[in-house]
């Protein structure tokens, strides 16, 4: 599969960690506006070709798909030509930094009979995997109240210093899928958010997002995740009618975690709930379902259609604190009406 990699940044060469294993990538040329980017592609992958643009690129190489790992603000812009160019479309997450512009993609991969995928990896993390099928187990039976928290330092904010909403793009994106993921069938029906940035901080735009998301089912959410964080904290706890289930560790991308599992109205004790789990790149897992998909196999979740409901809340939680912290609907918002549309949900 010969493939454009548009930005070559610390994401594009991760994911190319993964790709470049198997028997049927190709890097066939790299775009990025930046020479000194152009200049390390040129010494660490002789015969790859680097342009400055993607037009050029597209029409030099006709490639069978592009990967685009470049700011949010700029998709929307370079996976229109991308795919009326004819080829299927890896991008990074967020789609888009708007709902509207996401939906038109999803709908112009339709009408082109071409994939389109988003980068979600963190949902094949191991203790994601893990915690997943103990609930799908009835591990705590029914479950009603989950917390995620995830705040860490990241004190010098590169691209991000400008950014309207880092947390919600940079940080939300990722644990609301993995929400979905952990909550298969549960829709988020509203959600109501703060989003502020400490006195400490440098980024300009709210960095730590608090927030309350009520999904179908009657499962409640307290989400916490931001960047200034002044000591890493990361947990994944889940209530359910029989007990409770936590994962606790520093970071939703550092897959060595604390697993604990208390019965209802019991001590939480130590869980070996990721036996059965080896430890595993999560880029490898994602590698091997967008080739499947791109060859015509299951839609997998990260596929865009399927991650529209992410994107959704994504918008709501914005609305949100725009208006204060007041709750905004999701599900019943006909702004959002394609995200649940049939076959729309991960």
């Amino acid at each position: 599969m010969r493939c454009v990699v548009v930005g070559w940044g610390a994401v594009s060469r991760i994911m190319l960690r993964a790709l470049d294993a198997t028997d049927w990538y190709e890097t066939s040329a790299v775009v990025d506006v930046r020479p000194e980017a152009l200049d390390d592609v040129r010494a660490t992958r002789p015969g790859v070709a680097g342009f400055t643009g993607l037009s050029e690129a597209l029409a030099a190489v006709e490639p069978d798909a592009v990967i685009i790992n470049t700011p949010s603000h700029l998709h929307y812009e370079q996976v229109v030509p991308a795919l009326e160019a004819g080829a299927h479309v890896l991008v990074a997450k967020p789609i888009t930094n708007d709902f509207d512009q996401a939906a038109a993609l999803v709908g112009l991969a339709d009408r082109l009979g071409l994939t389109l995928s988003v980068g979600q990896q963190m949902r094949f993390m191991r203790h994601y995997q893990a915690l997943g099928r103990f609930l799908a187990d009835g591990g705590v039976g029914s479950v009603e109240s989950v917390n995620l928290l995830n705040s860490k330092p990241r004190p010098h904010p590169a691209n991000l210093t400008g950014m309207a909403q880092p947390a919600l793009y940079e940080m939300a994106c990722h644990h609301f899928d993995s929400l979905a993921a952990l909550l298969p069938g549960a829709v988020p029906e509203s959600i109501a958010c703060d989003g502020f940035t400490p006195s400490w901080s440098k980024y300009d735009g709210p960095c730590t997002v608090n927030g309350l998301i009520r999904y179908s089912g009657g499962v409640h959410v307290l989400y916490q995740g931001g960047f200034s964080a002044q000591a890493p904290n990361y947990e994944v706890r889940v209530d359910g009618s029989t007990g409770a289930v936590r994962c606790r560790g520093q970071h939703m991308s550092i897959d060595t975690m604390t697993n604990e599992y208390a019965p209802a109205g019991k001590d939480f004790g130590p869980s070996d709930l990721d036996r059965d789990f080896p430890a595993v790149n999560p880029w490898d897992v994602f590698a091997a379902q967008w080739r499947d998909y791109v060859d015509g196999g299951t839609e997998p979740a990260f596929s865009a259609r399927r991650n529209l409901p992410v994107v959704a809340l994504l918008s709501a939680g914005i609305d949100s604190i725009a208006q204060g912290g007041a709750p905004v609907a999701v599900r019943a918002n006909p702004r959002y009406a394609a995200a649940f549309a049939e076959g729309s949900q991960a």
